[in-house]
């Protein structure tokens, strides 16, 4: 399987901004062969639905496939781009948000209801009616921040349903010292279940559809990867989690093998390396040098993956990404050609 290249960009960018019409073709040069444009993100289109349905044709004109990408919940803060204070965050005001075991609710992020799936399978059918045939949601479909700790939407409502699921009355605290492994058990299969379900009820049949995972994203945080597998067809894409975006996380000692852990444990779940993407991302802006976004390529690619998803938030990576990429595409081919790490579940290191 031959490598490929796929990046992400805002419509209005596409349409208007100069940088990145005048860097296309330096794009395609690096190895970029499909562009998901930005989407519907936790409730508003990011750009005008003119513009987005617009940007796909200029992309496909200029020589490029297309997709979506949608940031269907909200990341609890910013996670597009730091260095800009007029980024709009909050969760559309006819969603639920978000609450945490301690109950306090996050204007950031959704928890994942009625009114939030009609809305963005509704966004969704815009989009393909646009003529957009792929569509792939960001890692913010999740219920629940990084970390080891159980997660979840703990509102009201939440804490109501899973109480009839369970048969009697649970509150967030039992939830967050419970010992008894049934009780957590049953408490993840009723996140993943609205995780999966949105996925299931979101994604238009003739579109193929995907999510990202976050690094070491698991049941936990409301992902249950085989379960979404088993739920989708057959062509659907995951993108595997991986963090250390900046240098100073990826030259830490430990970086190597957390990376890999959280690689290969998605690969496993989902079975399938083919449709699977890495998360070649720097965060944020030109936080992680150029050699060591092609040396975090190079990790990506001896752990299996050929499909390689280069991501920067909202800002643009400049020349100095573009040509290095270009310049290093016979070596990155070539290590496509050797044998992967053997995959396998592995313990993940949480601590990077």
């Amino acid at each position: 399987m031959r490598l490929n290249f796929t990046y992400d960009l805002s419509a209005h960018r596409i349409l208007h901004d100069r940088e990145v019409r005048s860097r296309l073709s330096g794009m395609r040069s690096a190895g970029v062969e499909t562009i998901f444009v930005f989407g519907y993100f936790y409730g508003h289109y990011e750009s005008p639905e003119e513009e987005i349905a617009r940007a796909r044709r200029v992309l496909e004109d200029e020589g490029f496939r297309t997709g979506i990408i949608n940031l269907p919940c909200g990341h609890g803060g910013n996670a597009l781009d730091p260095n800009d204070e007029t980024l709009r965050l909050e969760i559309s005001d006819r969603w639920q948000m978000r609450a945490d075991e301690t109950g306090r609710r996050y204007p950031t992020a959704a928890c994942i209801e009625e009114k939030m799936i009609a809305d963005s399978r509704s966004a969704n059918e815009v989009f393909r009616q646009m003529g957009y045939r792929r569509l792939i949601c960001d890692d913010d479909l999740r219920l629940g921040p990084w970390g080891k700790g159980l997660r979840g939407c703990f509102c009201e409502r939440c804490m109501a349903e899973f109480s009839a699921l369970a048969g009697r009355r649970v509150d967030r605290s039992e939830l967050m010292n419970v010992e008894n492994d049934a009780l957590l058990s049953q408490w993840m299969d009723y996140q993943c279940a609205k995780v999966t379900r949105f996925l299931t009820e979101t994604t238009p049949l003739d579109m193929q559809g995907g999510i990202m995972v976050m690094h070491n994203g698991d049941r936990r945080h409301g992902v249950d990867i085989p379960a979404i597998r088993a739920a989708m067809p057959e062509d659907f894409m995951l993108r595997v989690g991986e963090g250390h975006f900046d240098d100073a996380a990826f030259l830490d000692p430990r970086a190597q093998a957390s990376l890999e852990a959280s690689i290969l444990n998605h690969l496993t779940l989902f079975g399938d390396d083919e449709r699977c993407y890495s998360e070649s991302t720097v965060f944020p802006a030109n936080a992680l040098s150029p050699e060591n976004w092609i040396r975090k390529m190079e990790l990506e690619i001896r752990c299996g993956l050929r499909n390689l998803f280069l991501m920067s938030g909202t800002w643009f990576f400049t020349d100095p990404y573009w040509k290095l990429l270009a310049r290093s595409l016979p070596r990155l081919a070539e290590l496509a050609q050797t044998r992967p790490l053997p995959h396998g579940l592995r313990v993940p290191i949480w601590q990077m």
